[in-house]
């Protein structure tokens, strides 16, 4: 009778398991840096947190092992449970103002983007992404400033000229990129290091994690440090998707999301050094160039609608400025 109790018990208990691990809620948390980038990093302990809470079968999936960007989050927002990291430039396309995050020159250091979250316009830009189906979890995941990769130092914008440049396919980055001396050319991140490899492109505009991460320095002999964009992840996902959950599950998702991004900021600091230090030692070029050579020549952007989508960003950044205190 005993081994019938014990086999009915241990019957239950494994059925019980069965029953937990169905529960669980997948979702895929995707990027398109390499492994070995800061950004991926915090996507993998994101995904770490969210099943050690239990009730999540969570997977980060980097490298565009998913695919690029938008098409993520055009998944997401028909029910995929997948989460992409954008950009403001990217979500400039559903909430033209957020854009103004991305513009050159907008912000002058890290700590500057502190009370981001706490002002009235990022309330009012992640309102008006959920009009559009969009579901914005952070907006504080620090990616790092863009700068140039080349084989030529770059230290004014004429410097640029005739160079074709990978950057995003999106109106804030290519025009800005042009406005600079180069010539845009949007290309899918996983197909930089081939396009520069056979020159179809003569470099591109990256955060140091990544030209490290996606290994440029092997097919680039300098880097710029322009810190022409300050590149910071987004972390997006579809409403279709997200309002299947319960509000506990999107309690635990909001409040672990920007917990998890807010740590890795550390991170980035700290490989953002390590890893230029460890390209300047393989024999990289890197350089200081005059910014505000740059910064002049990208000031008109703010008032060009082709670039802003049409939103006064002239206006924004005077708000913007206001409300972080920034003078």
């Amino acid at each position: 009778m005993t081994k019938k109790i014990l086999s009915l018990v241990l019957a239950l208990a494994l059925c019980l398991t069965v029953v937990s691990a169905l529960a669980d809620t997948e979702v895929i948390i995707t990027g398109t840096n390499g492994p070995g980038d800061t950004q991926s990093m915090g996507h993998e302990e994101w995904a770490r947190r969210l099943n050690e809470m239990g009730g999540w079968d969570a997977k980060a999936l980097v490298s565009s092992e998913m695919g690029n960007t938008d098409d993520v989050l055009e998944a997401g927002m028909m029910g995929e449970p997948v989460i992409a990291s954008s950009d403001p430039s990217r979500l400039a396309a559903y909430a033209p103002g957020i854009g103004i995050l991305m513009m050159p020159y907008l912000l002058d250091s890290y700590d500057q983007l502190d009370g981001l979250m706490e002002t009235d316009l990022y309330k009012s830009w992640v309102a008006e992404l959920r009009e559009k189906g969009v579901v914005l979890l952070t907006a504080n995941g620090l990616t790092g400033w863009r700068n140039w990769v080349t084989n030529k130092p770059i230290t004014k914008p004429e410097d640029l000229n005739g160079l074709k440049i990978r950057t995003m396919g999106n109106p804030i980055a290519i025009n800005s990129v042009n406005a600079m001396g180069a010539v845009a050319t949007p290309m899918a991140q996983s197909e930089a290091y081939n396009g520069i490899q056979t020159k179809v492109i003569d470099g591109g505009e990256w955060q140091v994690p990544t030209i490290y991460s996606s290994k440029f320095y092997e097919v680039c002999s300098d880097i710029s440090l322009s810190q022409h964009f300050l590149l910071t992840c987004d972390m997006v996902t579809g409403a279709a998707w997200f309002d299947t959950l319960s509000a506990e599950q999107q309690e635990q998702l909001t409040t672990s999301c920007v917990q998890n991004y807010k740590d890795n900021q550390a991170l980035v600091l700290e490989y953002e050094q390590k890893y230029l230090e460890e390209m300047q030692a393989m024999g990289i070029t890197v350089t200081v160039p005059d910014r505000d050579a740059f910064r002049a020549a990208t000031a008109h952007l703010y008032a060009d609608p082709a670039t802003t989508g049409g939103a006064d960003y002239e206006a924004l950044r005077t708000q913007l400025y206001l409300e972080l205190g920034i003078n």
